[in-house]
Protein backbone atom coordinates (compact mmCIF):
# COMPACT_ATOMS: atom_id res chain seq x y z
CA UNK A 1 0.00 0.00 0.00
CA UNK A 2 1.20 3.62 -0.65
CA UNK A 3 2.03 5.71 1.94
CA UNK A 4 -0.08 9.16 1.87
CA UNK A 5 2.86 11.43 3.01
CA UNK A 6 2.32 14.01 6.01
CA UNK A 7 1.93 17.32 4.72
CA UNK A 8 4.89 19.20 6.76
CA UNK A 9 5.41 22.79 7.70
CA UNK A 10 8.88 23.89 9.41
CA UNK A 11 8.58 26.47 11.87
CA UNK A 12 11.90 28.26 13.39
CA UNK A 13 14.44 28.50 10.12
CA UNK A 14 17.51 28.75 11.69
CA UNK A 15 20.29 26.09 10.45
CA UNK A 16 18.75 23.16 12.22
CA UNK A 17 15.57 23.56 10.48
CA UNK A 18 17.32 23.20 7.11
CA UNK A 19 19.24 20.16 8.83
CA UNK A 20 16.18 18.74 9.54
CA UNK A 21 14.78 19.56 6.13
CA UNK A 22 17.42 17.80 4.52
CA UNK A 23 16.68 14.86 6.21
CA UNK A 24 12.77 15.02 5.20
CA UNK A 25 13.43 15.45 2.23
CA UNK A 26 15.86 12.26 1.99
CA UNK A 27 12.98 10.18 2.91
CA UNK A 28 10.00 9.47 1.30
CA UNK A 29 6.98 10.16 4.11
CA UNK A 30 6.99 13.96 4.61
CA UNK A 31 6.10 16.63 2.01
CA UNK A 32 7.17 20.21 3.20
CA UNK A 33 4.13 22.38 2.82
CA UNK A 34 4.83 25.75 4.41
CA UNK A 35 7.11 27.29 6.89
CA UNK A 36 7.31 30.42 9.26
CA UNK A 37 9.56 32.49 11.19
CA UNK A 38 9.12 35.93 12.58
CA UNK A 39 11.70 36.55 9.96
CA UNK A 40 10.95 37.44 6.43
CA UNK A 41 14.36 36.69 4.89
CA UNK A 42 14.37 33.72 6.59
CA UNK A 43 11.16 32.31 5.22
CA UNK A 44 12.13 33.27 1.69
CA UNK A 45 14.95 31.43 1.94
CA UNK A 46 13.18 28.22 2.89
CA UNK A 47 10.72 29.02 0.03
CA UNK A 48 13.46 29.09 -2.23
CA UNK A 49 15.40 26.06 -0.95
CA UNK A 50 12.35 23.67 -0.37
CA UNK A 51 9.90 24.75 -2.74
CA UNK A 52 7.28 25.82 0.16
CA UNK A 53 5.07 28.60 0.70
CA UNK A 54 4.79 30.58 3.87
CA UNK A 55 2.67 31.74 6.56
CA UNK A 56 3.13 35.61 7.12
CA UNK A 57 2.34 35.13 10.83
CA UNK A 58 1.88 32.26 13.11
CA UNK A 59 -2.24 32.97 13.24
CA UNK A 60 -2.27 32.30 9.79
CA UNK A 61 0.20 29.81 10.17
CA UNK A 62 -1.98 27.62 13.28
CA UNK A 63 -5.24 28.60 10.89
CA UNK A 64 -3.68 26.29 7.80
CA UNK A 65 -5.53 23.39 7.59
CA UNK A 66 -3.76 22.06 4.86
CA UNK A 67 -0.55 21.46 7.31
CA UNK A 68 -1.11 18.20 9.30
CA UNK A 69 2.36 18.62 11.56
CA UNK A 70 5.20 21.04 12.23
CA UNK A 71 9.27 20.37 12.85
CA UNK A 72 9.65 22.63 15.35
CA UNK A 73 13.36 24.27 15.99
CA UNK A 74 12.71 27.46 17.55
CA UNK A 75 14.30 28.16 20.70
CA UNK A 76 14.31 26.03 23.90
CA UNK A 77 12.91 28.22 26.16
CA UNK A 78 9.94 28.46 23.40
CA UNK A 79 8.96 25.17 23.05
CA UNK A 80 5.91 25.45 25.70
CA UNK A 81 4.70 28.38 24.17
CA UNK A 82 4.14 26.66 20.46
CA UNK A 83 3.57 23.05 21.52
CA UNK A 84 0.36 24.70 23.26
CA UNK A 85 -0.44 26.58 20.19
CA UNK A 86 0.18 24.46 17.59
CA UNK A 87 -1.64 21.19 19.55
CA UNK A 88 -4.51 23.07 20.43
CA UNK A 89 -4.38 23.86 16.54
CA UNK A 90 -4.61 19.85 16.11
CA UNK A 91 -1.23 19.87 14.77
CA UNK A 92 1.32 17.24 15.39
CA UNK A 93 4.93 18.38 16.22
CA UNK A 94 8.57 17.05 15.90
CA UNK A 95 10.23 19.37 18.31
CA UNK A 96 13.61 19.50 18.14
CA UNK A 97 15.57 18.06 21.81
CA UNK A 98 15.08 19.15 24.43
CA UNK A 99 11.63 19.10 25.12
CA UNK A 100 11.88 22.31 27.25
CA UNK A 101 14.47 24.53 28.82
CA UNK A 102 13.22 23.90 32.48
CA UNK A 103 10.96 21.28 34.10
CA UNK A 104 8.30 23.14 34.44
CA UNK A 105 7.51 23.96 30.89
CA UNK A 106 8.24 19.86 30.26
CA UNK A 107 5.69 18.82 32.90
CA UNK A 108 2.87 21.68 31.25
CA UNK A 109 4.27 19.93 27.98
CA UNK A 110 3.65 16.67 28.88
CA UNK A 111 -0.01 17.48 30.50
CA UNK A 112 -0.83 19.36 27.19
CA UNK A 113 -0.46 16.58 24.88
CA UNK A 114 -2.04 13.92 27.36
CA UNK A 115 -5.33 16.05 26.80
CA UNK A 116 -4.70 16.94 22.92
CA UNK A 117 -4.75 14.33 21.07
CA UNK A 118 -2.07 14.88 18.88
CA UNK A 119 1.20 13.25 18.39
CA UNK A 120 4.73 14.46 20.06
CA UNK A 121 7.74 13.39 19.18
CA UNK A 122 11.19 14.75 20.60
CA UNK A 123 14.20 14.76 18.41
CA UNK A 124 16.57 12.68 20.51
CA UNK A 125 18.30 11.13 16.82
CA UNK A 126 21.29 9.86 18.68
CA UNK A 127 19.68 6.55 19.66
CA UNK A 128 18.98 5.58 15.92
CA UNK A 129 22.28 6.02 14.84
CA UNK A 130 23.22 2.54 13.55
CA UNK A 131 26.19 1.85 15.57
CA UNK A 132 23.80 2.67 18.65
CA UNK A 133 20.81 0.65 17.40
CA UNK A 134 23.91 -2.46 17.01
CA UNK A 135 25.37 -2.00 20.33
CA UNK A 136 21.70 -2.32 21.98
CA UNK A 137 21.03 -5.23 20.02
CA UNK A 138 24.09 -7.01 21.35
CA UNK A 139 23.24 -5.71 24.86
CA UNK A 140 19.81 -6.98 24.80
CA UNK A 141 21.34 -11.05 23.03
CA UNK A 142 23.85 -11.01 25.65
CA UNK A 143 26.31 -10.97 23.13
CA UNK A 144 28.82 -8.89 25.56
CA UNK A 145 28.22 -10.68 28.89
CA UNK A 146 26.97 -8.86 31.69
CA UNK A 147 26.89 -5.47 31.74
CA UNK A 148 28.73 -3.25 34.26
CA UNK A 149 29.22 -0.01 32.53
CA UNK A 150 28.81 2.65 29.42
CA UNK A 151 31.30 5.31 28.93
CA UNK A 152 30.38 8.09 26.74
CA UNK A 153 31.32 11.75 25.22
CA UNK A 154 29.97 14.46 23.54
CA UNK A 155 31.84 17.49 22.24
CA UNK A 156 32.10 20.58 19.94
CA UNK A 157 33.68 24.11 19.90
CA UNK A 158 30.21 26.07 19.39
CA UNK A 159 30.68 26.85 23.49
CA UNK A 160 33.74 29.41 22.08
CA UNK A 161 31.34 31.06 19.43
CA UNK A 162 28.88 31.89 22.17
CA UNK A 163 28.34 35.92 22.44
CA UNK A 164 25.97 37.59 25.02
CA UNK A 165 23.38 38.62 22.29
CA UNK A 166 22.95 34.69 22.05
CA UNK A 167 20.01 33.02 23.84
CA UNK A 168 22.75 30.33 24.28
CA UNK A 169 25.00 32.45 26.21
CA UNK A 170 22.00 33.56 28.96
CA UNK A 171 21.57 30.66 32.18
CA UNK A 172 17.98 31.52 32.55
CA UNK A 173 17.10 30.35 29.15
CA UNK A 174 20.24 27.76 28.84
CA UNK A 175 20.48 26.26 32.26
CA UNK A 176 23.42 23.14 32.58
CA UNK A 177 24.56 25.10 29.25
CA UNK A 178 26.80 22.00 27.44
CA UNK A 179 24.62 19.35 29.39
CA UNK A 180 21.18 20.40 27.92
CA UNK A 181 22.98 21.05 24.81
CA UNK A 182 25.03 18.06 24.26
CA UNK A 183 25.18 15.77 27.43
CA UNK A 184 21.62 14.78 26.84
CA UNK A 185 21.90 12.76 23.75
CA UNK A 186 23.95 10.38 25.48
CA UNK A 187 21.63 10.55 28.42
CA UNK A 188 18.79 9.49 26.58
CA UNK A 189 20.52 6.94 24.06
CA UNK A 190 21.99 5.46 27.44
CA UNK A 191 18.80 5.30 28.89
CA UNK A 192 17.56 3.33 25.62
CA UNK A 193 20.25 0.82 25.87
CA UNK A 194 20.45 0.23 30.31
CA UNK A 195 16.78 1.70 31.46
CA UNK A 196 15.47 3.93 33.73
CA UNK A 197 18.32 6.76 35.32
CA UNK A 198 18.17 6.49 39.41
CA UNK A 199 20.80 8.78 40.32
CA UNK A 200 23.31 11.07 39.45
CA UNK A 201 26.41 12.90 40.17
CA UNK A 202 27.88 15.37 38.41
CA UNK A 203 30.29 18.11 38.39
CA UNK A 204 30.01 21.21 35.94
CA UNK A 205 31.58 23.92 35.16
CA UNK A 206 31.74 26.63 32.87
CA UNK A 207 35.68 27.39 32.13
CA UNK A 208 36.71 28.61 28.37
CA UNK A 209 33.61 30.21 27.36
CA UNK A 210 32.78 33.44 27.78
CA UNK A 211 29.21 33.22 28.22
CA UNK A 212 27.90 32.52 32.14
CA UNK A 213 26.76 29.04 30.86
CA UNK A 214 28.94 25.21 31.65
CA UNK A 215 30.82 24.41 28.80
CA UNK A 216 32.49 21.46 30.37
CA UNK A 217 30.63 18.44 32.49
CA UNK A 218 31.42 14.75 33.66
CA UNK A 219 27.87 13.15 35.04
CA UNK A 220 27.74 9.23 36.23
CA UNK A 221 24.74 7.77 36.11
CA UNK A 222 23.06 4.74 38.10
CA UNK A 223 20.52 2.97 36.19
CA UNK A 224 17.56 1.09 37.79
CA UNK A 225 19.35 -1.69 36.36
CA UNK A 226 22.64 -1.43 38.46
CA UNK A 227 24.71 -0.34 35.24
CA UNK A 228 26.71 2.36 35.91
CA UNK A 229 27.43 4.87 32.88
CA UNK A 230 29.24 8.38 32.11
CA UNK A 231 28.85 11.10 30.06
CA UNK A 232 31.76 13.62 29.04
CA UNK A 233 30.65 16.81 27.50
CA UNK A 234 32.94 19.71 26.37
CA UNK A 235 31.90 22.89 24.84
CA UNK A 236 34.99 24.52 24.16
CA UNK A 237 36.99 21.54 21.94
CA UNK A 238 37.10 20.25 18.41
CA UNK A 239 34.09 17.64 17.74
CA UNK A 240 34.27 14.14 19.63
CA UNK A 241 31.46 11.73 20.05
CA UNK A 242 32.08 8.19 21.17
CA UNK A 243 30.89 5.74 23.69
CA UNK A 244 32.87 2.47 25.50
CA UNK A 245 30.41 -0.28 26.63
CA UNK A 246 31.57 -2.92 29.01
CA UNK A 247 30.18 -6.64 29.44
CA UNK A 248 31.76 -9.71 30.71
CA UNK A 249 32.40 -11.24 27.30
CA UNK A 250 33.36 -8.05 25.50
CA UNK A 251 33.57 -4.10 25.58
CA UNK A 252 32.21 -2.87 22.45
CA UNK A 253 33.04 0.88 21.20
CA UNK A 254 32.69 3.41 18.55
CA UNK A 255 33.62 6.84 17.51
CA UNK A 256 31.87 9.25 14.74
CA UNK A 257 32.99 12.16 12.81
CA UNK A 258 31.13 15.25 12.36
CA UNK A 259 30.04 14.34 9.03
CA UNK A 260 28.66 11.33 10.33
CA UNK A 261 26.41 12.89 12.59
CA UNK A 262 24.61 15.47 9.92
CA UNK A 263 24.83 12.74 6.77
CA UNK A 264 26.66 9.60 7.06
CA UNK A 265 26.03 8.94 2.93
CA UNK A 266 28.34 12.20 2.54
CA UNK A 267 31.08 10.13 4.48
CA UNK A 268 34.10 8.86 2.86
CA UNK A 269 33.90 6.16 5.36
CA UNK A 270 31.55 3.85 7.67
CA UNK A 271 30.72 3.87 10.72
CA UNK A 272 32.73 1.30 12.79
CA UNK A 273 31.61 -0.79 15.12
CA UNK A 274 34.69 -2.33 17.39
CA UNK A 275 34.39 -4.95 19.97
CA UNK A 276 37.44 -6.25 22.01
CA UNK A 277 37.28 -9.82 23.56
CA UNK A 278 40.94 -10.29 23.81
CA UNK A 279 41.73 -12.66 26.17
CA UNK A 280 38.19 -14.39 26.18
CA UNK A 281 37.98 -14.42 22.11
CA UNK A 282 39.25 -12.78 19.14
CA UNK A 283 38.57 -9.49 18.49
CA UNK A 284 36.05 -7.67 15.47
CA UNK A 285 35.79 -4.89 13.41
CA UNK A 286 31.97 -4.34 11.70
CA UNK A 287 31.26 -1.71 9.35
CA UNK A 288 27.85 -0.09 9.84
CA UNK A 289 24.91 -0.84 7.43
CA UNK A 290 24.52 2.94 6.36
CA UNK A 291 21.85 4.81 8.38
CA UNK A 292 20.30 8.35 9.07
CA UNK A 293 18.94 9.12 12.04
CA UNK A 294 17.37 12.45 11.77
CA UNK A 295 15.70 11.25 8.12
CA UNK A 296 14.76 7.82 10.52
CA UNK A 297 13.01 9.96 13.06
CA UNK A 298 10.71 12.02 10.89
CA UNK A 299 10.01 9.03 9.33
CA UNK A 300 9.14 7.09 12.35
CA UNK A 301 7.14 10.37 13.28
CA UNK A 302 5.27 10.23 9.84
CA UNK A 303 4.27 6.48 10.41
CA UNK A 304 2.84 7.35 14.21
CA UNK A 305 0.62 10.22 12.94
CA UNK A 306 -1.26 7.78 9.80
CA UNK A 307 -1.24 4.37 11.78
CA UNK A 308 -2.07 6.40 15.34
CA UNK A 309 1.18 4.59 17.02
CA UNK A 310 3.24 6.50 19.86
CA UNK A 311 6.82 7.47 18.83
CA UNK A 312 9.84 6.24 20.43
CA UNK A 313 10.96 9.22 21.91
CA UNK A 314 7.55 10.96 23.07
CA UNK A 315 6.81 13.81 26.15
CA UNK A 316 7.35 11.37 28.62
CA UNK A 317 10.59 9.70 27.78
CA UNK A 318 11.90 13.29 26.79
CA UNK A 319 11.03 14.51 30.40
CA UNK A 320 12.74 12.07 31.68
CA UNK A 321 15.96 13.24 29.67
CA UNK A 322 15.51 16.93 30.91
CA UNK A 323 14.95 15.25 34.48
CA UNK A 324 18.26 14.18 34.37
CA UNK A 325 19.76 16.96 33.18
CA UNK A 326 18.24 19.29 36.07
CA UNK A 327 19.42 16.68 39.13
CA UNK A 328 22.87 16.59 37.24
CA UNK A 329 22.90 20.68 38.10
CA UNK A 330 21.54 20.25 41.79
CA UNK A 331 24.17 17.06 41.97
CA UNK A 332 27.30 19.82 40.91
CA UNK A 333 25.62 22.34 43.12
CA UNK A 334 24.94 20.21 46.26
CA UNK A 335 28.08 18.00 45.64
CA UNK A 336 26.18 15.16 46.39
CA UNK A 337 24.67 12.47 44.38
CA UNK A 338 20.76 12.99 43.51
CA UNK A 339 17.91 11.11 42.75
CA UNK A 340 16.50 11.40 39.65
CA UNK A 341 12.78 10.80 41.09
CA UNK A 342 12.86 13.99 42.93
CA UNK A 343 12.71 15.72 39.49
CA UNK A 344 10.07 13.85 37.97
Amino acid sequence: MTFKKIRVASMGLGRWANVLADAAERGGKIQLVSCFSRTKEKRKKFMETYGTREANSFEEFLNDDEIEAVILTTPNYAHREHIQALSESGKHIYCEKPIAHNLEDSKIIVDTISKSGVKLAVGHSARRLSVCREMESLISKGELGEISMNESNFCTERGLELTPDLWRSDPKLNPTGVVIQLSIHHVDTLRFMHGPIKEVTAVLRSIHTKADVEDASMIIMEHDSGILSYVGSGWSCPWAFHMNVHGTRGVAHFRITGQQWRDPSKSPQPIRLYIDRDPLGEDTVSDMVEGDMFRDALEDFAICIREDKNPEVNEKIAHESLAVVHAASESSKSRKTVSVRDFL
